[in-house]
């Protein structure tokens, strides 16, 4: 894609919460909320897991230990 100076758009995601829409992309770090974004995030995957969840890190190509490859997905940081 480089080669033929090709650029992938960013996509986006969007929210509607308590009548108002909230757009962002992945890895947006701007909202004044993100530590409690990120807080109810971790709680709601500690949930999958404890439920019985196994995530599938073949995609995840880093090396890097498998607490980070699972925060990658988590996040889709990959």
């Amino acid at each position: 894609m480089r080669d033929k100076r090709v650029k992938k758009e960013l996509g986006y995601s969007w929210i509607k919460y308590k009548g108002k829409v909230h757009v962002f992309s992945a890895d947006d770090q701007s909202s004044p909320f993100l530590g409690q974004i990120y807080a109810e995030l971790e709680k709601l995957n500690c949930k999958m897991i404890e439920e019985g969840y196994i995530p599938d890190m073949s995609s995840v190509l880093h090396d890097v230990e498998e607490s980070e490859k699972i925060k990658m997905l988590n996040h889709h940081r990959i």
